[in-house]
């Protein structure tokens, strides 16, 4: 049984495993989901201030994100010619934004994407969230804040978006939006505390040839 287990991580499916007891020895029973599992992510870059372009690859094509003097974020050609997508702040505004870019990674089949947060302040208030690759040969945004609100997300409140890939070693792409409080009695920054509001699955669905979305709490 352990072995089956590991056979199942190892190809990326995600699993759930639940304790069933017979006796003195604990059992597991496993239930494989057809999903495509996610490997663990590098550091993202973030480009603010200072650093305004990322070059990289995408399998055999050179490609750059520039960040304008506005602010919006261009996804380009690396010598500049063709300018596939943009990305600016879902709030209406650009001031102190800054984009956190990095490589996603699936295996089974083995496909990159791009995912792209967006956040602005010393707190880091989410204002934009984009997961971009290639789909027939065309540069498409797979998930973005429009997503995320169908799953119960509010854009115009206060939240930042972290994302887990593979933290717990079953290839699950978790996404995690949370606010700051103050807790009762609290009277400085430093107190400030965090409360998660919204945890979502990220995951590729083969069928569809897409991303899906469910809602963990």
């Amino acid at each position: 049984m352990i072995r089956r287990i590991l056979l199942l991580l190892l190809l990326g499916v995600t699993i759930s495993v639940s304790p069933v007891l017979f006796g003195s020895e604990q059992c597991m029973s496993v239930e494989a989901a057809q999903e495509t599992g996610f490997l663990t992510p590098g550091k993202a870059t973030f480009l603010y201030m200072d650093t305004k372009e990322l070059k990289d690859t995408y399998g055999d094509e050179q490609i750059k994100f520039v960040m304008q003097k506005d602010g919006v974020l261009h996804l380009m050609s690396r010598n500049g010619k063709e300018d596939y997508l943009s990305f600016t702040g879902y709030d209406g505004t650009n001031a102190g934004i800054g984009y956190r870019i990095r490589k996603v990674y699936t295996m089974f089949p083995q496909m990159v994407f791009f995912e792209i947060i967006a956040d602005r302040g010393a707190h880091a208030k989410n204002c934009g969230y984009w997961i971009v690759g290639k789909h027939d040969d065309k540069w498409v945004t797979y998930v973005s804040i429009d997503s995320l609100v169908n799953m119960g997300y509010t854009p115009w409140e206060w939240h930042q978006i972290k994302t887990e890939m593979n933290s717990d070693a079953t290839g699950r792409f978790i996404l995690i939006s949370s606010h700051e409080y103050m807790p009762p009695g609290a009277q400085f920054g430093y107190q400030l505390k965090h409360a998660v509001d919204l945890k979502l699955q990220l995951f590729w669905d083969k069928e569809a040839g897409w991303f899906g979305i469910r809602r963990l709490e």
